[in-house]
């Protein structure tokens, strides 16, 4: 095939771009040999991305758009139906079992894990998608199923894992985080099953036993060869910048600061997964939280840099608002990230930012 530039006005789904397209600031957009698609398109538009290169057939020929499809799926539906999905699950199947079998034995034996094969086990998830905006995709495509201590852990490792890259971290700081996450709520593993997977309301004695999942991961760990900041996220990571978090009503001042990233990934992956007595929440609801009480209890500078990194991944994403309209998410805005531009079918536009009683309720 011959390579052709163009203007970011001719892109079409369907063409096969013939470079790495970055952003101004190096984070890889649309990787070498991709098949554009609306999402894509949306996503260069956004970061303004003037040209680039793609194949074409031959040198004379116009580069044709792909055809119309009257699939009317989601995205993300979609993407279930790939072979890379497909291969992204059988490992993450396959990892959240390394996981449970791991912490099992380390409980009953009262030694360590083998902490190099659970690291392990996030770095080939992560090392198995383009970059962060892909982790984020293939993460909510398991939405749809119930989740568990060690999914949602091995979520969070890899959730950290991203945010690091996104800090700009060394490797070994993003290893460290990685296993601050894997072992974040291994207390929980202490706390009667009955209690940890009940449907109803709980008691307020079951609600401090399961708020005691944070001293006994603690206590577990404490006498480990484990960095000391894995040992102090199991303890910390419920605690909140302003005092209002537990055991110890720690300030931000006090608080480890991978236990600040740790607090955010397993708030945001909480919140976004399923529950046996709930449905997972859209992470724009999740972004409204953040917006509101977020900043007074995370670090702004982590909680900032996640928002901004993870909301452009959701840019060119289908999402449905509470009063029924669907649309295409076009333009983030960076004062609400929770209320972007949306483009409906007609062709308008409704800024969530100026309609207060319209938000975005799922996504597509």
């Amino acid at each position: 095939m011959d390579i052709k530039r163009i203007n970011i006005s001719e892109a079409a789904p369907g063409m096969l771009v013939a470079e790495d397209i970055l952003n101004t600031s190096n984070q890889l957009i649309v990787p070498k040999d991709s098949a554009l698609t609306d999402k894509a398109i949306a996503r260069m538009r956004f970061h303004m991305i003037g040209s680039f290169r793609i194949y074409v057939e031959d040198k004379n020929a116009a580069p044709a758009p792909a055809p119309a499809s009257s699939d009317e799926r989601s995205y993300f539906d979609k993407l279930r139906d790939t072979e890379e999905f497909a291969a992204y699950s059988s490992s993450f199947n396959s990892s959240v079992s390394v996981m449970e079998d791991e912490f099992k034995k380390m409980v009953s034996s009262q030694k360590i894990a083998d902490t190099e094969t659970l690291t392990a086990a996030t770095e080939n998830l992560r090392s198995s998608c383009r970059n962060g905006i892909q982790v984020f995709d293939l993460l909510h495509c398991f939405r749809d199923f119930d989740d568990t201590t060690y999914a949602h852990s091995l979520n969070v490792s890899l959730i950290c894992a991203v945010e690091g890259e996104w800090l700009g971290f060394s490797d070994k700081d993003i290893q460290t985080l990685i296993q601050c996450g894997l072992y974040h709520d291994v207390g929980k593993m202490m706390i009667p099953k009955e209690i940890l997977e009940k449907t109803t309301p709980l008691t307020p004695d079951e609600r401090r036993t399961v708020e005691g999942h944070v001293v006994a991961g603690y206590n577990f760990l404490k006498d480990k060869n484990l960095d000391n900041s894995i040992k102090l996220t199991a303890v910390m990571h419920h605690e909140r910048c302003d005092g209002s978090g537990y055991p110890m009503n720690l300030t931000a001042d006090k608080i480890d600061e991978f236990a600040k990233i740790v607090a955010i990934a397993d708030v945001y992956e909480a919140m976004t997964s399923p529950r046996s007595y709930r449905r997972g929440k859209c992470p724009f609801e999740v972004m409204r939280m953040f917006e509101t009480d977020g900043l007074t209890h995370f670090d702004p500078k982590y909680l900032m840099v996640f928002m901004d990194n993870i909301t452009q991944s959701y840019l060119g994403t289908r999402v449905r608002l509470n009063n029924g309209t669907v649309g295409t998410i076009v333009y983030i805005n960076k004062l609400r990230y929770s209320r972007p531009l949306i483009q409906i079918a007609d062709g308008n536009y409704i800024d969530l930012m100026k309609e207060h009683d319209l938000y975005i309720e799922a996504m597509l």
